[in-house]
């Protein structure tokens, strides 16, 4: 029996690690430049992006990564803050601009979020708790919104020469139009909402355009989460009493790691770039604070039949196989793909229970075996692509 397999090569699942807030920017902090990066070093020696390189990508080579990349000056930095700071939008360094096509070249992505993510209420107050606005919550107009994202499509193009496929929402803050306005820019993915219940999480399809509503579902400081101090005082209180739980907490996220995976369920694993604010706190799940429960995580996925693949991706595997019908007709594999959007590839793979081997033109495809099935890996260039079916 033929069938689409669910994911690329049949792998049970797929991960990736998604990184928000990526930005031009530095924010003097610490005694470690690293930690005060937030992207503004780009590659250099003692930039964030090498501590997670060193730290992680360099242990675990087959990781992927989507950043979530404001466009504008990231406003979240703010100007009143005591601390030094550097922020700039993207355009205004050759430097940046560079290293955010490092990264593409190096098999990560690039992804919207936003132009400045929002704004503070009273400016003068350097703390974002109770006093920020996330950007999606500020569209009034549904025009404005569309016109405010789609430059930001633009701007990545001109600029950086990097196709944008799809992001997320700023803190995933929104409001009743919020959808239709991502509908209306025709985003082939979006991350539109989080999703840490399994037992309510659906993959799944919104707006007239059918953009696919990815999840985030997993969270990258789950093994550290009760650790480490925020540096504001009323929630370390509660932070040095519960630090003792950490242990329960892990074991309950093993677990739930688990029931990703088992359940076939793509696993989205939600950091921040940098820890630094300029009110001093350290911004919650960021990949130096978290990077051994980074090293965790990954070092439980690497013995799992896992697809490690950014967001865009899995939004285009989705996409092709959602598209794609099989039948079989006199020994030939019959393909009929229709799709609206423009992607990169057309892939889909066809897996069997029994070993198979396809022909076309001369052209003899052996199926591999894979996650308990037989499978090819089939890149798509018409409409309608027959194979004849070779049994042994």
């Amino acid at each position: 029996m033929f069938e689409i397999a669910k994911w690329y090569n049949n792998y049970q699942s797929p991960a990736v690690l998604m990184i928000d807030d990526l930005s031009d920017a530095y924010i003097d902090v610490y005694d470690k430049n690293y930690m005060n990066d937030w992207g503004y070093l780009c590659n250099k020696d003692e930039s964030s992006y090498v501590f997670l390189k060193k730290e992680l990508l360099n242990k675990f080579p087959n990781i992927k990564i989507t950043f979530f990349v404001p466009y504008s000056k990231h406003n979240v930095i703010n100007v009143n803050s005591k601390f030094k700071y550097k922020k700039y939008a993207i355009g205004e360094r050759y430097e940046f601009i560079e290293f955010l096509k490092i990264l593409v070249n190096s098999g990560h992505e690039i992804a919207h979020h936003g132009s400045n993510h929002g704004k503070y209420i009273d400016e003068k107050k350097v703390t974002t708790v109770n006093n920020w606005i996330h950007e999606w919550a500020l569209f009034d107009k549904v025009e404005i919104g569309v016109m405010t994202t789609l430059k930001g499509v633009k701007i990545f193009k001109n600029v950086c020469n990097i196709d944008i496929a799809g992001g997320k929402y700023c803190g995933y803050v929104i409001k009743e139009n919020s959808q239709e306005i991502i509908d209306k820019c025709n985003f082939l993915y979006w991350c539109d909402k989080p999703s840490y219940n399994i037992s309510q999480y659906n993959e799944g399809f919104f707006g007239k355009n059918n953009i696919i509503s990815f999840p985030t579902n997993y969270a990258g400081n789950s093994f550290v989460r009760l650790t480490y101090l925020s540096g504001d005082k009323q929630r370390d209180i509660k932070k040095n009493i519960f630090k003792y739980f950490q242990p329960i907490y892990s074991f309950y996220s093993y677990i739930r790691l688990y029931r990703l995976y088992m359940s076939g369920h793509i696993i989205s694993i939600q950091e921040h770039y940098s820890p630094s604010t300029t009110a001093g706190t350290v911004q919650s799940a960021n990949i130096v604070t978290d990077i051994k429960s980074l090293n965790k995580i990954f070092s439980f996925l690497n013995n799992l039949s896992i697809w490690y693949a950014t967001c865009v991706q899995i939004a285009e595997y989705i996409y092709v196989r959602e598209n794609t019908n099989l039948n079989i007709k006199n020994n030939q594999l019959i393909i009929n793909i229709k799709l609206n959007k423009k992607i990169s590839e057309h892939i889909v793979t066809v897996a069997n229970k029994f070993f198979f081997k396809l022909s076309k033109s001369n052209l003899i495809i052996e199926a591999i075996e894979n996650n308990g099935l037989y499978v090819v890996n089939l890149l798509l260039k018409d409409e309608i692509t027959v194979y004849t079916i070779i049994k042994d």
